[in-house]
């Protein structure tokens, strides 16, 4: 499956610019850009182009960027080294399918924006630090009209993030997407 997923978005990925900084829409449409803080360490799961990655490093986080596509890697990477930020951002090939490998350690910030990852969802909270945020955002079956195979059941990610140590900042769920942005405590 990772090889089929990592042909896949290699394809998607080819030919595409360099990625602009940019906050995770959660964040954005929260109006919490400034919940992440300005420092520390930082995952983003399927890091695609690189551009969230490029914006945590920007705010001073040291940040290590995963996805299943090489050319997406190679994007990504090309996207620091143009916003002059590559010495603080780390991108690796990794297979997610197989979960996040445990050398990487834990963060204080975590992003994976419209990469659907059932199975890591706990794993988002257990690899937070105390007071680490998560922000995640999925496509939804939610006011779409012909939803895919990738997108989630309505109220998803609400009813994933019930453990008492994952304070729930903010939540939405309109447009075929469902967000939501939590707290270690």
């Amino acid at each position: 499956m990772a090889i089929e997923d990592g042909h896949r978005w290699n394809a998607r990925y080819s030919g595409q610019p360099i990625a602009e900084p940019s906050a995770p829409d959660a964040l954005t449409a929260a109006s919490l850009a400034d919940v992440v803080g300005n420092s520390g360490r930082a995952l983003d799961v399927a890091c695609g182009s690189g551009g969230q990655a490029v914006w945590l490093a920007q705010r001073g986080f040291e940040v290590t960027a995963v996805d299943a596509s090489e050319t997406a890697v190679d994007l990504a990477k090309a996207t620091a080294e143009a916003r002059g930020v590559e010495d603080r951002v780390d991108v690796e090939v990794i297979d997610l399918d197989a979960g996040i490998p445990r050398g990487l350690g834990n963060f204080d910030v975590i992003i994976c924006q419209r990469f659907r990852a059932v199975d890591l969802y706990d794993t988002f909270v257990t690899r937070l630090t105390r007071g680490g945020i998560a922000v995640i955002t999925v496509l939804s079956e939610t006011e779409t009209v012909s939803p895919g195979r990738f997108h989630a059941p309505s109220g998803e990610l609400l009813s994933a993030f019930t453990r008492p140590d994952a304070a729930i900042l903010f939540h939405i769920e309109s447009d075929g997407q469902e967000s939501i942005i939590l707290r270690r405590t």
